[in-house]
Formats: structure tokens, sequence, C-alpha cells
């Protein structure tokens, strides 16, 4: 998003700390089982005795991006794989992509791949069928919403061609009832955090919208003008990124055993468009076969206002529904497969 959040600094000094981040600048903050686990997961053609190695001499982040092929060397590892290490860490230096950068459909081509998406289209994604929660017509959070909704509406000159600043107002609207809905019903901390920093392993930047549970992140919202194709690409890039914080928040133990598994959602809106998306590491599923459309125009509140309101309420409904799964879902890896294969087949 081109708005500004709260910062002193301008939106130009923004940009560049952003684009300026790097991999190391991730990397020196691992503990050493993040890095092995990176590292795992990285086509270096290393083998359990090289992570021993890495394990034995305590090397975490910070001290691995010093290593030199001599280092390695005397801490055992042979010429080949110590090699490849220090290549590794020099390529480290690259900057990172943002979000933002992602911008035609080449990058929602690659971002799909890396997804494990058997096509080129939104429409080749795996659906599901969003958790559903009924909202009543007599909720305080939703009424205000629609007031909300309807005054915005009669203040804005045209929907037509509105730009990103303008559709975020009703996207922010939406947003924050439904938290307030789902924070009744579950008796849950969920909160939205606007313009978020959150870095990953191969992108970095701000995230629209940041829904999230004490530390750990449940959803991320991007809102877009009108190009929803772009909108997942760059939502997919930041629910990649999103899942690697959560996993770093996890204690060594809970993180990288074999058999961890974690799920959040994604949202991509223009404010009259609404696309939902689930983000796995063995796969992503969304919304993209349905239809789940808000009018927002001056002449929806005179025509068919109950439409409107109907079809807001469906929305929120189903942001309360997946808000709902995921801070009630227990966190055991074995109850979240179980879920998602529960959601998916629905």
């Amino acid at each position: 998003m081109s708005s500004q959040a709260s910062s002193p600094a301008s939106p130009a000094s923004i940009t560049e700390e952003i684009s300026t981040r790097t991999m190391s600048d991730v990397v020196k903050d691992f503990n050493t089982e993040e890095l092995i686990d990176y590292l795992g997961r990285k086509d270096l053609k290393l083998k359990e005795s090289h992570f021993k190695i890495l394990r034995k001499e305590e090397i975490t982040g910070r001290s691995f991006l010093k290593l030199t092929e001599e280092k390695l060397e005397r801490y055992g590892m042979k010429g080949g794989p110590a090699t490849v290490l220090v290549e590794f860490i020099e390529s480290l230096g690259q900057k990172l992509r943002n979000y933002s950068s992602l911008k035609t459909l080449d990058d929602l081509k690659e971002m799909l791949r890396r997804n494990k998406v058997n096509g080129e289209d939104i429409t080749n994604i795996k659906q599901f069928t969003p958790v559903y929660e009924e909202i009543s017509d007599e909720d305080k959070a939703f009424d205000h919403c629609m007031e909300d909704i309807i005054l915005k509406l009669s203040n804005v000159e045209t929907m037509t061609d509105a730009n990103e600043a303008t559709r975020c107002e009703f996207i922010s609207a939406i947003l924050h009832a439904s938290i307030a809905i789902a924070k009744k019903l579950t008796s849950q901390d969920i909160f939205i955090v606007l313009q978020k920093d959150i870095s990953g392993e191969d992108a970095t930047g701000r995230v629209d919208y940041a829904i999230k549970s004490l530390e750990e992140l449940l959803c991320i919202t991007e809102g877009k003008p009108r190009n929803i194709k772009i909108g997942y690409a760059q939502n997919l890039a930041q629910l990649e990124s999103a899942f690697q914080t959560n996993k770093k928040k996890r204690t060594a133990d809970q993180a990288f055993k074999e058999d961890y598994f974690d799920y959040l959602y994604g949202i991509v809106t223009t404010g009259t468009e609404w696309h939902f998306i689930i983000y796995t590491p063995d796969g992503i599923y969304c919304t993209s076969g349905s239809e789940y459309q808000i009018n927002l125009t001056k002449s929806a509140i005179k025509e068919n206002p109950e439409l409107l309101r109907s079809n807001v309420k469906r929305v929120i409904g189903i942001i309360v529904g997946l808000l709902k799964d995921r801070v009630s879902v227990d966190s055991s890896p074995a109850s979240k497969r179980a879920r998602i294969k529960k959601i998916i087949k629905k």
C-alpha cells in the first residue's frame, strides 16, 4: 500500500529502509536450530554430518555469516561443503525483494509454482469452502460497520476507479467489525496491525493488515485497487514470510520437528471483491471459484440496501469464521493437519 504508517520517517525513507534489507539481516537473528532448518531447505547438498558440526560448534546466524573455509575445515568439514557454505554466505548479501515489486503475471506464476500449484492462474489453485459464522442482525459491531460504510459511501465522490486509499476505508471497516465479533465469540485477544513489517527468507515489506493473536500471526490481508491476480502474488509471498515468522517464535522443540505443521489465512480484496486463501507448507487453497462481492456504490444504498447489508454480513461471517477457527484449533501439528483436511473437504 502507498498509505504511510504512523512513523516520523518520510515515505521515501521508509521505502529505502525496506528495499535495502538483505537475507543476511534475517539470518543473523537465527539460533543454531533455525539456521540448520533454513540451510536444510536450500539446495546445498548438505548432509546430517555437516549439520552436526554446526551444532557441535554452536554456530548461530551471526557466527555463520563470519565463517570462512579455513574455519569450517578446522571444525572438521571437508573442502567441498565448506566452499559451498562460504559461497552461500556471500550470496546472502543480495537484497530481499519487496512485496510491492511483485506486480506481473510472471510473478504470480512463480508464486503458484513455489506453492505446488499445477497451473499458471489463480483458478488452478485448489478450492475450499470458507468456515462461516452466522452474524446476528442485531450485532452492535455489524450495525456500526454498516453505518460506517453507508456514511463513507455518501461522502465519497465515486467508487468507479477509486484509488487504494479510498477502498481501504471500506476494507478497514469490515476487518475491524470482524475482529470485534470474533473476539466476543472466542474470548481471545485478537488484534489488527496496519502496515506491519514482515520479513521472510525471500521477500520483505509492509503488509496492509496483519491480524494476530498474542504473538502469532493469523491472517494477512492485501488491499488492491483493482488487480486481484497481482494481489494473490503479493499475498502468497506475505503469507510465506508470516509462516516463517510464526515458526521462529516457536521453541526449537516445537518448530523443528519433522511433523511441524501450521497454517494461516490470507485475504485479497478490492473492497468490492473478496478472495480468501489458506496457506500451508504442503500447499495452498483459495476461493477464486466463488464470488464474494459487495456492491460499494451510492446506488446500492438507495436501490437495494438489504442486499448491501446481506453481502457485507456474508463477508464478515466468513472472516469471523476463519479467525474463530484459527484461534480455537489446538496448537499440535496433528490437530492442525486434521483441521485443514476437514475444511477443504467441505
